[in-house]
């Protein structure tokens, strides 16, 4: 069973459709690699699929009890907080629950159980775990880090959640080269699945299992990496020449045939009015 599924889904900008009655599926353990030109919709799809926008209109259905978490383009961090008080904010609604257990609040049986049901009990080991697997020391501020390093407390906040879904929009931007193929080993060994957005085609080589096109407000799915993607839309657009000059042919052929017929009736039209000519003669 799909863990999101996006059916008949409808969003535009203005006039311009960026979902146009488009559908989508996301499947366990698998790594989509969402594609296609700047101002399709890719970011605003994402927030969909996140729970964080809606559509204008169609259907977006998520298996129950899935955890997904969403990496922004430009992460919103406290600058203020330490890098591991940042990264614990991944585990909010633990610490509440925790927070509300300790003091006697609510229904205790319930609340322990989806403590538990979250691994909640130990959630500072989790963040110290995480802090140490994405090599980020945990008394640094947030605002004396760089661009990338900010990326990798983002990307910290998201997996110490322990998601089945990981959600990243343009997870390479200010990262180098080290950092990226970092990156690159720390997704591939993910258990959970994966829908990232990103121009670096290198990235979706080595991470990619399926590719997915935002093209004109329809999604195009295509199995494989983006060096596969390639090969199949090549093969794509030269079936479609093939239909395409098919079609041109066919119409160029009408336009004979209507061009003929309209001089037929020209010619016989003709012949009549000189018959009539002669009659009044």
């Amino acid at each position: 069973m799909a863990l999101i599924t996006l059916l008949d889904a409808q969003l535009a900008f203005g006039h311009v459709p960026l979902l146009d009655h488009a559908g989508f599926s996301l499947e366990t353990a698998e790594r989509v690699g969402l594609i296609g030109r700047n101002g399709t919709g890719k970011s605003s799809m994402l927030k969909i699929l996140a729970g964080l926008e809606k559509p204008d209109d169609g259907l977006v259905q998520v298996q129950s009890n899935t955890r997904i978490a969403y990496v922004a383009q430009e992460p919103q961090l406290d600058a203020a907080s330490s890098v591991f008080d940042a990264v614990a904010e991944g585990l909010q609604r633990v610490r509440y629950l925790i927070d509300e257990y300790s003091q006697g609040h609510g229904d205790l049986d319930a609340m322990q159980s989806e403590i538990e049901s979250l691994d909640g009990w130990n959630w500072e080991q989790r963040v110290t775990e995480t802090l140490q697997r994405l090599h980020l020391n945990p008394d640094a501020i947030v605002s004396t880090l760089s661009g990338g390093t900010k990326k990798r407390v983002a990307l910290a906040q998201a997996l110490v959640a322990q998601p089945e879904v990981l959600l990243l929009d343009e997870p390479t931007n200010h990262l180098d080269l080290d950092s990226i193929e970092w990156l690159e080993g720390l997704l591939v060994d993910f258990k959970g699945s994966i829908i990232t957005i990103t121009h670096d085609r290198s990235f979706l080589d080595n991470v990619a299992t399926r590719i997915v096109e935002l093209d004109r407000g329809k999604l195009l799915s295509y199995p494989g990496n983006f060096a596969a993607y390639l090969v199949q839309k090549e093969e794509q657009l030269a079936q479609e020449a093939v239909i395409n000059a098919r079609a041109d042919k066919l119409l160029a052929q009408e336009e004979v045939w209507i061009r003929k017929g309209v001089e037929a009736r020209r010619t016989r039209a003709t012949a009549r009015i000189v018959r009539l000519d002669n009659l009044r003669a």
